[in-house]
This record gives structure tokens, C-alpha cells and sequence, in this order.
């Protein structure tokens, strides 16, 4: 009945022992075999050492696969941690540089727009520069051609002036004549409207008026005339020196604005070719970082998936060397088990023989 039970344990265990086990190294150990060998002996009466020898040699077997497992297992073990610290460190290594490079992305995008809206602020800037230059040139040409013109006017006076000195000198000497006093009267008139002096004119014109009205002149007169005339000379030749001050003023005030205009010019340019090189530098870093961004990016990406992967690999590799170390250690128990029982069973065998002796011995 025992052997019976004995057998029905042995399979059992040799269908667990049989499940799928990728470090099964003993390919020529088997449970089945060990239980048929062990009820083969126990039925042919062999010693009980023969039949222990046997289980030793099991628990041998099983002893020395779960040894080279272990040893198997710290290669596994050491060979995950060093790919853990590995990938760990490739991972850190690809976020520090795609925080870093990100980071540098953004400071350089940020400043492209500060810098595009500087210079397009510039280009502005530039324009209306350019702009107000021009409108200080035309009105510089349109000054100076006023000038010109009335610069004419005034030595178109001054001439009128003399002119009539000369007149009046011949009427004195007896060989002018009074009609040119009249024509010269008219041009002294005209140009006394153009340099805008009438009221200068006005004595000399009344008094050139009074002259060729009256038939009788002496030269008290005359000479009266003649200190006008010289007196509005004066007066002609000092307008016309203030209004040529006046316009070298306005051509230094011209200079003067067109100088700082040009030192506006010059600046804005400088600054639009600093400009445009930061943004060629701007463009370059972005491409560079973005760069550098999408690498890291991609090799965490990679790391990443191959350090789960080594971290699965590594969980199924404990998972087996538990599942496999639970089921030796299963084995011996079994074995020790079947130890005992072999050893009650013989036990109980000498103990009916001693029994039978005796009745013999007593019949």
C-alpha cells in the first residue's frame, strides 16, 4: 500500500518537474526514471543501500544543476546591472542634452523675434531718416535757388542805383536828360518790389518824382539827390550783407542737420548689419540645436525602449531562476521523503521477518 502511495507521489512530482523550464541543464536526469529504478529495487528485494545510492545520486544531480544555475545567474545578474547603470546613464546623458539643447532652442527662437522686430524697427527708423534727408536737401536746393535769384535782384539794384548816380552826375554836367531819369526810376521800382526794400526806395523815388517835375533845379538839388542815393546804396548793400548772413547761417544749419542726419544714417546702418549677423547667428543655432534636440531625443527614445526591454529580460530571468530553484529544492524534498519511506519500508520489512522467525522457531 505504501509503494502504491510512493508511486502516485513520484508522479506527481515528476508532472511538475516536467513543466517547461529553460534551465532544465540535465537533460538525461528524470524523476520518472529514478521512480522506476527505486520500485524496480524494492521489488527484486535489493539493499536498502542500493536504493539510497540511487536517491543520492538524484539529489546529486540536482544539487549540482542548481550550482551551475547559481553561477549562470550571477553572470545574469552582473551582466543586468551593468546594462541597468549602462542605459541609465544614456538616458540621463540624452535628458540632460535635450533639456539643455531645448532650453538653448528657446533663448535662441525668443531672441530671433526680439531681433527680427528690432530690425524691423530699424528699417523704419532708416526710412524716416532718409526721408527727412531728402526733404532737407530739396529744401536746401529750394533755398539756395532763392538765393541765387535773389542775389540777382540785389546786384540788379545795386546797378539800378548806380545807374542813376551816373544819370544824375551827366544832368549835373549839363549832357543828361531827364527821360532816363524816368526809365531808371521804373527798374529802381521794379527791383525795390523784388528784394522787397520799397520803403528804402520811397524817398529816393519821390525825390527823382520832384526833380523831373520842376523846371528849375540848382544844385543844392541835385546834390541832395545824390546823398540819397548814396544813403540807399549803403542801405541796399547792408541789407543784402545781412541776407547773405543769414543764408550762410541757414547753409551751416543745413550742414549741421545733414551731418547729424548722416551720423543717424550711419548709425542705423551699423546697427542693421549687427543686427542681421546676430540673426544669421539666431538661424544657425536654432538649426543647430534643433539638431542636437531631435538626436537626444531619438536616443532616449531608443535607450529608453532598450533599457524596458533589459529590465523584462532581466524580471523573466528572476522570475525562471525562482521558478526553477523552488522546483530543486521541491525535488529534494521529495527525495528525502522517499528516503524515509524506503527506510521505514525495510524497516518494517526486518521487523515481519524477525516476527516470522520467531514463530517459526516457537512452532
Amino acid at each position: 500500500m505504501r509503494t502504491v502511495l510512493l508511486v502516485i507521489l513520484l508522479l506527481s512530482v515528476a508532472s511538475a518537474a516536467a513543466s517547461k523550464n529553460r534551465f532544465d541543464y540535465s537533460k538525461k536526469r528524470s524523476i520518472t526514471s529514478v521512480m522506476a529504478e527505486v520500485e524496480a529495487k524494492i521489488q527484486t528485494k535489493a539493499p536498502l543501500d542500493a536504493i539510497l545510492n540511487v536517491l543520492r545520486d538524484f539529489r546529486d544531480s540536482v544539487n549540482f544543476e542548481q550550482v551551475n544555475h547559481d553561477e549562470i545567474y550571477q553572470i545574469q545578474v552582473s551582466e543586468c546591472e551593468s546594462e541597468d547603470e549602462f542605459r541609465s546613464k544614456e538616458v540621463q546623458d540624452a535628458k540632460n542634452i535635450l533639456r539643455d539643447s531645448t532650453a538653448q532652442l528657446n533663448v535662441c527662437q525668443t531672441s530671433k523675434i526680439r531681433a527680427t522686430n528690432q530690425q524691423e524697427v530699424n528699417q523704419q527708423q532708416t526710412f524716416t531718416a532718409e526721408k527727412h534727408l531728402n526733404m532737407v536737401m530739396t529744401a536746401a536746393e529750394q533755398e539756395a535757388s532763392y538765393f541765387k535769384k535773389r542775389g540777382r535782384d540785389y546786384e540788379d539794384a545795386l546797378h539800378a542805383i548806380d545807374e542813376a548816380s551816373d544819370i544824375l552826375a551827366a544832368i549835373y554836367s549839363g549832357s543828361g536828360s531827364f527821360a532816363e531819369i524816368s526809365r531808371v526810376s521804373k527798374v529802381m521800382l521794379q527791383t525795390s518790389f523784388s528784394i522787397k526794400e520799397t520803403a528804402k526806395f520811397a524817398p529816393i523815388l519821390y525825390a527823382f518824382s520832384q526833380l523831373a517835375s520842376s523846371k528849375d533845379f540848382d544844385e543844392t538839388s541835385l546834390e541832395r539827390v545824390a546823398q540819397l542815393l548814396d544813403t540807399l546804396k549803403q542801405n541796399i548793400h547792408e541789407a543784402y550783407n545781412d541776407y547773405a548772413d543769414s543764408n550762410a547761417q541757414s547753409i551751416a544749419a543745413f550742414n549741421d542737420q545733414k551731418e547729424r542726419i548722416g551720423q543717424t544714417l550711419a548709425r542705423l546702418s551699423a546697427q542693421a548689419e549687427r543686427l542681421q549677423d546676430k540673426l544669421d547667428h539666431l538661424v544657425q543655432c536654432i538649426g543647430t540645436n534643433s539638431a542636437i534636440a531631435q538626436t537626444a531625443s531619438g536616443k532616449l527614445q531608443r535607450n529608453q525602449q532598450l533599457w524596458d526591454q533589459a529590465t523584462a529580460l532581466c524580471a523573466t530571468f528572476q522570475n525562471e531562476y525562482n521558478f526553477a530553484t523552488q522546483a530543486r529544492r521541491n525535488e529534494l524534498q521529495l527525495v528525502s521523503q522517499l528516503e524515509e519511506m524506503v527506510e521505514d519500508r525495510f524497516s518494517q520489512v526486518e521487523d515481519e521477518n524477525h516476527e516470522r522467525k520467531i514463530r517459526i522457531s516457537q512452532n
